[in-house]
């Protein structure tokens, strides 16, 4: 045993070391200690009245080379303290003493090494309070003592647990787990924790076990918790957890979740696709307004840069005092429904709906309302027309019926009588042709016309058409041009409707074109895909492009009577063009003002050529 006089050592002041709560020890250069403070008594448990002698010190060779460059040389090293059976190591420094001693310093293990003598003393008040098991293990997991409310639990006869190893007496797979958390503690570790799941007689039940080395280096204490009631709850709560988050997941819509400071807590994946621009930003606490922000400068909304700032303080404004839903328009020309409301907690729910597709249909429902109404005023006007039309003729026919009934100008053998009478069959033909042509229009647009089916010869129909509107021409001192081929093929279709199409295009010809010189040419040709095309083209005033749809309304009027010199229905052209799709045909029509107009009728090519039989074509 080594004798040293402290006042050799050339440390001053040991009595003032004393009380430090810094461990610290004054071993000679065998390790043997010759003086340590009362936070080094209490690191090894040494009692008051032992001598330091018992307590050495293990220091690595490399460290007392370093300090025997003389007094005040320092190192740092792990060293182990041992006292009896208790050894401790710790991280150490090392300062060379005169004498020959060597402080040691080992203020970075106190903290440790309280923290675990207080965890150490819970931990074994707490084993005592569980309602369950407790196991005190030696080193390799023998059994030396339990305690246990019910063992049964584990599936073990209470014998068995005495004298045997608490890994082989448990049942798979809980002897395996326990007996890795005994190795590991003896690897080092402090605690150790492991789950495991039994099987009972109504179902599983769960146990958690914690382990803890106790500080005579040589016990571990375990305790065993049957907590089943609270994994059952935890499992239950995961579940409904899942289903919770499956459901949102499902909905069509958009959903999120913000919490009372505005920070995402959860969404769906379709939230992120209506906002796929940002979707890299749209994660849980992420903050609202970041992502609005950043979305923006990523021109995901439909907003210019001059009017970024106000179009973000208006959506904020509207995000933290929500009122009724609105749409927000994106840039790629997708509309959002927003929905948002208040949790009791201050937080937020948001709900978008991509409503793009009602957008579409509520703009094709305002134009098609529009045209509606504006077909509604077209027939209104048409209507005032048709009114004149009709009431022209029907006075001339009552004015000159009564001039006759009443023999207002004499006996009835007055020649005058007749001319009368050809205006009243004149104005009538004209009522009954107007009144034919509505009921026509009307039959075909409502699919009740019925098509009575022949062979129709082309140059017949134009000959007979011609010769019937030749006084009409001559009056107006127009041209009939007939360019019809001989050999024309014959076309199948209702021979009545045919020569109702060619009369209204020739009759609607000679009107409009230029009286005293004018043309009217009525032509037929085949066409290369084998369809037969009949037009009727004049020299008259034209009509412009704009014109041209309006021809075509059944309730449209392109020329004001002074412009065509007589009265007229406009029926001609919607009903040519009504009975030509009747045979499954196209119509055409070409026209500019001053040059005239072109109207062409077009039989498909299954109509052409084709002889007919007894039974139809």
């Amino acid at each position: 045993m080594t004798v040293v006089q402290l006042s050799d050592t050339g440390i001053g002041g040991l009595g003032l070391l004393e009380g430090l709560a810094t461990p610290l020890w004054l071993v000679d250069r065998e390790g043997e200690a010759v003086w340590l403070n009362e936070a080094a008594r209490t690191l090894l448990d040494l009692p008051a009245g032992a001598p330091p002698a018992a307590v050495r010190a293990v220091v690595p060779p490399g460290a007392l080379a370093m300090l025997d460059a003389g007094t005040g040389a320092r190192a740092q090293a792990r060293v182990t303290l041992r006292r009896d059976r208790v050894a401790v190591e710790l991280d150490a420094r090392l300062v060379a003493a005169q004498g020959g001693l060597i402080l040691l310093e080992g203020a970075a293990e106190t903290v440790a090494r309280q923290e675990m003598l207080r965890l150490t003393e819970q931990l074994v008040a707490l084993s005592y309070a569980y309602p369950d098991m407790r196991f005190e293990l030696r080193r390799d997991g023998t059994i030396l003592d339990f305690a246990a409310a019910s063992p049964a639990e584990l599936n073990v006869p209470a014998e068995r647990f005495l004298n045997n190893r608490v890994q082989d007496v448990l049942p798979e797979p809980a002897g395996s787990l326990v007996g890795a958390a005994i190795d590991g503690l003896n690897d080092g570790q402090t605690v150790a924790g492991v789950d495991f799941a039994l099987p009972g007689p109504s179902g599983e039940r769960f146990f958690e076990a914690r382990l803890v080395g106790l500080l005579d280096g040589e016990r571990i204490l375990c305790s065993v918790r049957n907590v089943t009631e609270r994994a059952l709850a935890e499992r239950q709560a995961r579940r409904a957890h899942e289903l919770l988050i499956d459901a949102i997941e499902s909905i069509s819509e958009g959903f999120v979740v913000y919490d009372e400071n505005d920070r995402l807590v959860l969404c769906n994946t379709k939230y992120r696709e209506l906002y796929r621009a940002s979707g890299d930003l749209i994660r849980p606490g992420g903050s609202f307004e970041e992502i609005l922000r950043e979305g923006a400068l990523r021109g995901q909304y439909n907003v210019t840069r001059e009017a970024l700032d106000d179009w973000l303080a208006e959506r904020l404004a509207r995000h933290r005092n929500p009122g009724p839903p609105f749409q927000q328009q994106l840039s790629d020309g997708r509309w959002i429904r927003v929905e948002e409301r208040r949790t009791r907690d201050g937080g937020m729910v948001g709900l978008r709906t991509d409503v793009t597709d009602l957008k579409q249909r509520e703009a094709e429902l305002r134009i098609a309302q529009e045209a509606a109404e504006h077909a509604n005023q077209r027939k209104s006007a048409y209507i005032h027309h048709l009114s004149h039309e009709l009431r022209t003729p029907l006075n001339a026919v009552m004015g000159f019926a009564q001039i006759i009934a009443d023999e207002m100008m004499g006996a009835l053998g007055n020649p005058r009588y007749r001319d009368y009478a050809r205006q009243i069959s004149s104005a009538s033909e004209y009522m009954l042709d107007l009144i034919s042509r509505l009921l026509d229009l009307a039959k075909i647009e409502a699919g009740r016309m019925d098509l009575r089916e022949e062979a129709c010869h082309i140059d017949m129909v134009a000959d007979m058409t011609l010769s019937m509107m030749r006084a009409r021409a001559e009056e107006r001192r127009v041209e009939l041009v007939c360019d019809v081929p001989a050999d024309v093929p014959p076309v199948v279709g209702d021979l009545s409707l045919i020569r109702q199409m060619l009369t209204n295009l020739v009759a609607n010809a000679v009107k409009f074109s230029k009286e005293g010189g004018g043309r009217v040419t009525v032509r037929a040709e085949r066409l290369g895909d084998g369809a037969l095309d009949l037009s009727v083209a004049d020299t008259g005033i034209g009509m412009s492009a704009e014109q041209l749809p309006r021809a075509l309304d059944a309730f449209g009027q392109v020329h004001e009577r002074a412009a065509a010199g007589e009265r007229g229905s406009g029926l001609g052209l919607p009903l040519t063009r009504a009975l030509i799709e009747l045979h499954g045909g196209r119509f055409a029509i070409e026209s500019a003002p001053g040059v005239g107009t072109t109207v062409h009728v077009t039989f498909p090519p299954g109509r052409v050529g084709c002889l007919m039989d007894g039974d139809g074509v």
